[in-house]
């Protein structure tokens, strides 16, 4: 018995350098189970139990890790500086330091974002929060240290309640997060489902429910599934997106605001809490409302899942919600700046039959009420990539396609785009285009499946086009020319008269928010510039909604911005299309009706209409054209743009 107690004191009579780290790992562990019970709490994924175990026990270990190195760091600190104590109190002074530098990593980026919302007294608060928690621990640590030091208690007992704490924390987290309720009302339960299927960088020319090949792409594309869906309900010809950018256009989608208005003015911007969203809407409402997107550019930092009870923008193939866990959030920003992140494209997007499955799975979840799904898929967008499918078998494979799309991204600012490579990357995106289609179908038809059998309302568009190398703008849609901000848009609505299936007039994506509360018999917010679109179907002779229209010059963020507008000649002679670069003065007009691929300048020729439309653009955007619109984003996230095509 006295050799067992006296190796329990040696234990206890260890320099902090040697004991510190484990102690340190110890509350790590527990510091894991507490942020995995805050992701419960916050986090909107729809999650099982055995998946939100597997996020919970990652993040006790990777918290253990890292308060591991940081019991490195404290041990040599208290080491230098406490040679006199006795060990026990050396010991509790070493967990301390540690605790202090826990809550320093997870409370410090909490008060420079509260400080950031002008709370100043709450942002000190939560600053200070670290040195309440180091005299937490000092004290509690002293007690029982000093007992060990003096009775001989169990060496492993800190790590028996730290490892059962975490455990414990790690199943309640579980738990909680698999079975909680996210809406405390529900709507009428024969109300109609809703499903908005965004398609990323669709050109409207590559649908062959379009028919012809108005831009002179040269690639056919056979799209069954679209074509049927057409045929079903309304397709609308001349949809336009406000700005060819994912985010913005998405933003402007779901609040019926032009990015001018809310401010969302570039994938690095942020949607404001202040603008109420079509999520938000019918949440209140009681639907179940559910996103799962595809692309780093829409994930929540974006503000865009406001309104959505689960918002899946998780690509981490392995466990679920992992790079929510701080340690591994860090870890892959810093990863974004040292590395190439074309090397890991599985934490900037996903594919597609994942994305969908995710929304399925949880709309078989939600069947016992109505809900309103958004489902982006992400293929047609740069990179572009073979699949494999009959007729494109000149692209090669995904292991060796005819040619390395992300190498080219990673190389642009040197890569000289040839005629061949050219003409390769288009038949790549073509064959893009047919497999997002084939999703498509396999989507829709499973939804259609589900034995619930409520009204669907199906709305399948695109955010923005792309530019093929028209007009000198490679594989990229900035700039504001038809191929980039002309998108695809069919709307199977719950009713609407025969009188007519295909609309020529110009519509918006904005008008969709209020296109799908018209349809639930809701009305729209007060402040809204969003327009109803199955009318276009049910009445005649109605004219369609002009738009103001931006995007960056070129793919750079440092470069500016161009604005235009286009609008219906008051003869009703067609589109007329206006583009104006505040930084030179140069201008651009085009009559679409006689130049639909916008080659003839005939501004000089009518001057008078140019300066008309010159006004009214001015007018809308005000400080926008002499300040620009870009906003300033960090490495990491310009490194997953650039990765992803959005910038060079």
């Amino acid at each position: 018995m006295a050799d067992t107690v006296a190796d329990k004191l040696d234990f206890a009579e260890l320099a902090p350098i040697k004991r510190a780290p484990l102690l340190a790992a110890g509350l790590g562990l527990l510091a894991g189970g507490f942020e995995a019970v805050k992701l419960s709490a916050t986090l909107k994924l729809s999650m099982t139990f055995t998946q939100g175990l597997a996020l919970a026990l990652s993040s006790v270990v990777l918290n253990g890790a890292l308060a591991f190195g940081l019991g490195i760091v404290s041990g040599i600190a208290v080491q230098l500086t406490t040679g006199r104590w006795l060990p026990y109190r050396r010991h509790a002074m070493s967990m301390a330091v540690t605790a202090w530098l826990l809550g320093v990593w997870f409370l410090l980026p909490v008060a420079f974002d509260i400080y950031a919302q002008g709370r100043q007294p709450a942002s000190v608060a939560f600053a200070m929060a670290p040195f309440g928690i180091a005299g937490v621990i000092w004290f509690n640590a002293l007690f029982w240290l000093k007992r060990e030091y003096v009775e001989g208690s169990p060496r492993l007992g800190w790590w028996f309640y730290s490892i059962a704490g975490g455990l414990l924390l790690s199943l309640v987290s579980s738990a909680w997060l698999s079975q909680r309720n996210l809406s405390q009302i529900s709507a009428i339960e024969t109300d109609p489902d809703v499903l908005i299927v965004t398609i990323d960088t669709l050109r409207r020319d590559h649908l062959s429910a379009y028919g012809e090949d108005p831009f002179g792409a040269g690639v056919p594309v056979q799209t069954p599934v679209f074509d049927r869906l057409a045929e079903e309900g309304i397709l609308y010809t001349n949809a336009i997106t406000p700005m060819p950018e994912t985010l913005p256009a998405h933003s402007a989608m779901f609040t019926g605001l032009h990015p001018v208005r809310s401010k969302v003015l570039s994938n690095g911007h942020t949607l404001s809490r202040g603008h109420t969203t079509l999520a938000e809407l019918l949440a209140e409402e009681g639907y179940a409302t559910g996103a799962f997107v595809s692309s780093f550019a829409v994930d929540s930092r974006t503000g865009i899942d406001q309104g959505f009870q689960v918002f899946d923008d998780d690509f981490f193939p392995w466990v679920r919600g992992f790079t929510e866990i701080r340690v591994a959030s860090v870890g892959t920003k810093v990863l974004m700046r040292v590395a190439d992140p074309t090397d890991f494209p599985f934490l900037l997007e996903r594919v597609a039959p994942v994305t969908i499955q995710r929304a399925l799975d949880w709309m078989s979840l939600n069947d016992d009420r109505p809900a309103m799904a958004w489902v982006h898929l992400f293929e047609p967008h740069s990179p572009y990539e073979p699949h494999g499918l009959p007729g494109f078998e000149d692209n090669g494979t995904l292991e060796n396609p005819s040619v390395d799309h992300r190498y080219i991204l990673s190389n642009e600012a040197t890569f000289t785009y040839t005629d061949e490579v050219r003409g390769q990357l288009r038949r790549l995106y073509a064959e893009e285009v047919a497999y997002t289609d084939m999703m498509l179908g396999e989507l829709v038809d499973a939804v259609r499946a589900m034995p619930a059998q409520r009204p669907l309302m199906l709305i399948v568009t695109a955010d923005h086009g792309e530019m093929l190398g028209e007009h000198g703008i490679e594989m990229n849609h900035h700039g504001i020319y038809d191929e980039a901000i002309q998108v695809p848009l069919l709307i199977v609505p719950i009713r609407f008269s025969e009188m007519k299936r295909v609309v020529d007039d110009q519509v918006r994506l904005m008008d969709i928010t209020a296109t799908v509360l018209k349809q639930l018999r809701l009305d729209a917010p007060e402040n809204t510039e969003s327009g109803e679109l199955v009318k276009f179907a049910e009445l005649p002779h109605q004219r369609g909604y002009n738009s103001l229209l931006m995007g960056r010059k070129t793919a750079s963020l440092a470069e500016g911005t161009q604005f235009g507008y286009r609008a219906r000649n008051q003869d009703g002679g067609g589109n007329i299309k206006y583009i104006w670069t505040p930084d030179s003065g140069d201008e651009l007009l085009f009559n679409l009706f006689d130049d639909p691929r916008e080659q003839d300048n005939i501004v000089a020729t009518q001057p008078a209409a140019a300066q008309v439309i010159r006004e009214q653009v001015q007018a809308e955007v005000g400080d926008l054209a002499q300040y620009g619109v870009n906003a300033e984003v960090d490495a990491s996230t310009e490194a997953a743009l650039r990765a992803l095509g959005y910038v060079e």
